[in-house]
């Protein structure tokens, strides 16, 4: 999956204790692998109705943390297989961003902490594990790479929580990793002083090895991969405003880019093949193809802030503030469905992060501010 800054908590080291009913998945089976057959959808009762929950996907679960709790449920019914309760500095907001899910283990703790939480996948036990000093972490490939303050960047394993490596990354000051589904690589980018110029690492978890590095005009926020090659939007930097896609082939060391028809804020993007979606503030969702080096199409959604995007080819899907999933036909462009408005106790606050849809084979998974976790099947948006 992909693996995103860790949200378990907002600071320090995470705390779990056991709740009533939640400590081992029912009839203590292995978690069930999600399949496509015959899938209706479902909707899970909250857990609490206070906050959003942010979810990832993981082999046949949907594993969310939310204001004061971690959960799994069953990929296929919403069954609940486990739960757990946050103490002390974890409990105190809620999270900013999807659990981090790496080898079978669900990851906790954040900040300048030592002390790294992890929770099984499979049956819900807790375990803890000294590590070095860390103010970054990015779980890929079944390693956890954690940042120091001074640049270090140690490679642990998330199975076993033994560091294999420990060191500075070349031609990176402090580097804070992003990676993304289906690649095997760490990238931190790292840009000039002046907004000219992006410098591109691309490392080997497991090693630490660098694999390429580049020096690529512009101020570039990496969105995705395709093919080997690094996707990023350019952002104009005196306004923010994204202005280009950015394509760059390290192979061939050739660098394309595709202007977008009006400047877009706040862009939020992701790769799904040669076509990169582009969701910005504002609502105005954008699909520009690669292959083609042409913007397709631009629908204005008419959701100020949405999520980012998700797409399974045939639709693209984002989550609204109001819990709404919206799915937009991926060809051309037009809203084909929506799930109804999911409010919560707290429907005047704005979460920090909208979680992202999953999208797992024929089906998508999405929460909602009313602590509401579901699924629907994405075959048939319309019928939402």
């Amino acid at each position: 999956m992909a693996a995103g800054a860790l949200a378990l908590a907002a600071a320090g080291v995470l705390a779990l204790v056991g709740l009533p009913g939640g400590g081992e998945p029912a009839g203590g089976a292995a978690l069930p692998r999600a399949t496509a057959a015959a899938f209706s959808g479902w909707e899970a009762e909250p857990l609490d109705g206070r906050s959003t929950p942010q979810c990832s996907y993981a082999t046949g679960a949907v594993v969310c943390a939310q204001d004061g709790l971690v959960f799994a449920r069953d990929a296929v019914d919403g069954r609940l297989l486990w739960r757990r309760a946050l103490k002390g500095a974890a409990a105190s907001g809620p999270p900013a961003g999807a659990p981090v899910v790496a080898d079978g283990r669900v990851l906790g703790g954040l900040g300048q902490g030592r002390e790294l939480t992890a929770v099984e996948l499979a049956s819900g036990e807790v375990s803890r594990q000294e590590l070095p000093a860390y103010g970054g972490l990015r779980a890929v490939g079944g390693m956890v790479l954690l940042t120091a303050s001074d640049g270090t960047v140690s490679g642990v394993e998330a199975a076993s929580g033994r560091v294999r490596w420990s060191h500075r990354v070349p031609g990176q000051d402090v580097p804070y990793f992003v990676s993304f589904p289906g690649d095997r690589l760490a990238y931190a980018l790292g840009v000039s002083a002046d907004g000219s110029r992006t410098r591109v690492t691309a490392v080997e978890p497991r090693t630490g090895a660098v694999r390429w590095q580049a020096g690529l005009e512009g101020n570039l926020e990496a969105v995705g991969t395709a093919d080997g090659a690094l996707v990023a939007v350019a952002v104009d930097a005196a306004s923010g405003q994204a202005r280009a896609v950015v394509r760059h082939d390290p192979r061939s060391r050739r660098t394309e880019r595709v202007p977008l028809r009006v400047p877009l804020a706040q862009v939020q993007g992701a790769v799904r093949g040669h076509v990169v979606h582009l969701m910005a503030g504002g609502g105005a969702l954008t699909a520009v193809d690669l292959a083609a080096r042409r913007q397709l199409w631009t629908l204005e959604t008419g959701v100020v802030r949405a999520s980012r995007p998700a797409s399974d080819g045939r639709h693209v899907y984002v989550s609204a503030p109001d819990g709404r999933l919206l799915a937009v036909d991926a060809r051309r462009g037009r809203l084909v469905g929506q799930t109804p408005v999911r409010l919560g106790e707290r429907s005047d606050r704005v979460p920090a992060s909208l979680p992202e849809p999953l999208v797992v084979g024929d089906r998508v998974y999405g929460s909602a501010p009313d602590g509401a976790v579901f699924a629907v099947n994405g075959r048939d948006p319309a019928a939402w």
